[in-house]
């Protein structure tokens, strides 16, 4: 009887605690820090991330922006942190999936000196035109290329962002040409493109989408794969005409190597339960962003797509220095 008793006993203890339990410690505070400065779209996701998440764990999610170097004052930040669950990176495409294809030097292997956690948001892109563009389409812009080849200038928020990468693949897969013109941030270009100094941009939606909606920028396609709610209007690329044209940026959240699989599934539910909840899916969505909630095991198999699909269009590009 007293070794039946001491089983069910340990039974019960390893239902309270079994071995794929998470150790977070639910007394600290879990620290976010997010790759790029305030305002950005990183930082706009971030922050109704963290306050979902927040209410999910019980626990306080506290936001700090370190900006620069293309993510890697923030990427070092994390890297140097305890793998313990508490520090995590929110990145994302431009951050931690562009630059290291882009530059050969880059001081950080993500996927080494990284866990690679969730992809709770993601956001498409937008074909956008100055309002006096005399195009009213994919098909009428792309003509329009044609007869007036070297007069466009595209604007991007820099030179290792998603919308610049779109722009490329764009004339690769049409064979057009439009001129380069960086910026620092998209603010900044989209402010040129309101203002005609630039005439298209392939701007992310989330800071375009106030613009889109007060007719100063002219949404042609989306380049989703799917139409997207705040522009129900505006066709796909693909239904445009553009056989084979679909991309997402994203948003996605990493820890430092060596963190348990227990913490890693433990955040991942977490952070997929709290995006997917009604209300944070409205939050995301009236700002410009797709809740998806994916978890740890897609999203490296996505991080890992999207990896080789970029590397091709870079060196195809030959822009990596």
């Amino acid at each position: 009887m007293r070794i039946f008793g001491t089983l069910v006993a340990a039974l019960a203890m390893a239902a309270l605690h079994p071995l794929t339990a998470s150790a977070l410690d639910k007394d600290r505070p879990i620290r976010m820090v997010v790759a790029f400065p305030a305002g950005g779209v990183t930082d706009l996701a971030s922050r109704v991330v963290a306050d979902a998440l927040s209410h999910e764990l019980g626990q306080p999610v506290i936001v700090e922006n370190k900006a620069g170097g293309d993510g890697v004052l923030a990427i070092i930040e994390v890297t140097g942190s305890a793998p313990d669950g508490h520090t995590l990176l929110s990145g994302g495409f431009g951050g931690q999936l562009i630059p290291p294809l882009m530059k050969k030097n880059f001081p950080v292997d993500i996927e080494k000196q990284l866990t690679l956690i969730a992809r709770p948001t993601e956001f498409t892109n937008v074909l956008l035109v100055h309002k006096d563009l005399p195009v009213n389409s994919v098909k009428e812009f792309m003509d329009y290329v044609a007869k007036h080849p070297g007069e466009l200038n595209y604007g991007s928020a820099g030179s290792s962002s998603s919308d610049r990468l779109t722009t490329i693949m764009f004339m690769q897969k049409t064979g057009l040409e439009l001129n380069f013109v960086p910026y620092k941030g998209s603010a900044a270009a989209l402010n040129d493109l309101s203002a005609g100094i630039i005439q298209v941009m392939f701007g992310n939606l989330p800071p375009a989408l106030g613009l889109i909606q007060s007719g100063n920028l002219k949404p042609l396609a989306v380049t989703a794969p799917y139409r997207v709610p705040q522009l129900p209007d505006v066709p796909t690329m693909q239904e445009a005409g553009v056989e084979g044209f679909s991309m997402t940026s994203w948003n996605s959240l990493f820890g430092p190597a060596g963190m348990s699989e227990a913490d890693v599934k433990s955040l991942s539910d977490s952070i997929s339960r709290a995006v997917m909840k009604p209300e944070t899916q409205k939050k995301l969505r009236d700002i410009g962003f797709e809740p998806i909630g994916e978890g740890a095991e897609a999203f490296r198999k996505h991080f890992a797509a999207d990896k080789t699909r970029w590397k091709q269009v870079i060196d195809t590009a030959g822009i990596a220095n």
